[in-house]
């Protein structure tokens, strides 16, 4: 419990900041933007193409998907567990973000509703929780590549 605590608190420290500060007045603003509800941060392609995004994202998102696979195959697997995977895998996709401009705001607008599908996980999780979250990993690739 404590350390499902700690990582919440060091994601969003994260999520404020990713791992430099040349991001951080984006993050802010972004952040306003979410708060502000006045029209939701859909994900939106380049002009009809993907962005263009880090390999570390790239990689962290299909481990998430790996995570999840795991987690349905083995029947002793908790969703705790996993729950507490998937924030360490977000959690090091935030911290290796090198991403800039428009792409950067992009890849936010698609990992913000991801956390909340990751953080609303708990003991009684269906298999069609793990399966929503899995089925928006696999729409990275219509965004991103």
């Amino acid at each position: 419990m404590k350390k499902t605590a700690f990582l919440s608190i060091t994601l969003l420290f994260l999520i404020a900041g990713c791992s430099t500060e040349k991001h951080k007045d984006e993050h802010d603003q972004s952040e306003e933007a979410h708060a502000s509800h006045d029209a939701p941060n859909l994900v939106q392609l380049d002009n009809g193409n993907k962005w263009m995004a880090n390999i570390e994202t790239t990689e962290g998102i299909q481990n998430m998907m790996q995570l999840i696979d795991v987690a349905q195959s083995d029947t002793n697997s908790s969703v705790e567990s996993l729950k507490e995977n998937l924030l360490l895998e977000f959690t090091d996709i935030l911290n290796k973000c090198t991403m800039e401009g428009e792409s950067h705001d992009q890849l936010h607008n698609y990992l913000l509703p991801l956390k909340e599908q990751i953080e609303s996980l708990s003991d009684g999780a269906k298999k069609e929780d793990l399966e929503e979250i899995k089925s928006y990993l696999s729409t990275y690739k219509n965004y991103f590549e």
